[in-house]
C-alpha cells in the first residue's frame, strides 16, 4: 500500500530537491529537529515534539537524483508500519514551477485501516502542505 499526493509547486526543481534532500530544507517543512544525511547511502534522524513526547524517526537515503528525485527508507520508527517503507519525492518541471510526486510507499496490507497507517495518512496531509508552502513562500510548518 502506498500513500501517494501530487503536487503542484511553484518553485524551481533545484528548491524543492533542497527541501527534500538538505537538513535545512527538511527543517523547513517536516522536523524542526533533525540530522540529515545529504549523500546516498548515509543515515538521518529526525525528532518530532507530540505534546511533550519526542519522537524519532531513522531513514537511510537510497537515491538522490540532483533536481529530479530523493528516496529515503525508514529504518528506525515507533510506529512499526512505518519500518522498511520508502519515502520518495519525484520532481517534473513544468512551465510554471513542478509537479511533485510525494509517494510513502511499502506499508504492508495488514496495517489498512489500522490506527498507526491512518494517522500517516493524515500527517502526510499536513506535511505535504507545509512543503508546498515552504518552497513557495519560504516557511512551512515543520514539528
Amino acid at each position: 500500500m502506498d500513500i501517494k499526493h501530487n503536487l503542484k509547486i511553484k518553485a524551481s526543481t533545484e528548491t524543492i530537491y533542497n527541501a527534500v534532500s538538505t537538513e535545512k530544507g527538511i527543517q523547513g517543512w517536516w522536523s524542526k529537529d533533525c540530522n540529515v544525511g545529504e549523500r546516498e547511502g548515509e543515515k538521518s534522524n529526525l525528532k518530532f515534539d507530540k505534546k511533550g513526547t519526542i519522537v524519532e524517526m531513522g531513514f537511510k537515503t537510497i537515491k538522490l537524483d540532483p533536481k529530479t528525485q530523493v528516496i529515503w527508507e525508514c529504518t528506525e520508527n515507533a510506529n512499526p508500519a512505518w519500518l522498511k517503507t520508502t519515502v520518495n519525492t519525484e520532481i517534473l518541471e513544468t512551465s510554471d514551477g513542478c509537479e511533485v510526486v510525494f509517494t510513502h510507499a511499502g506499508f504492508d496490507v495488514k496495517w489498512k485501516g489500522q490506527e498507526a497507517y491512518e494517522m500517516t495518512k493524515g500527517g502526510w496531509q499536513h506535511f505535504t502542505q507545509s512543503l508546498v508552502d515552504y518552497c513557495e513562500k519560504g516557511t512551512g510548518q515543520p514539528w
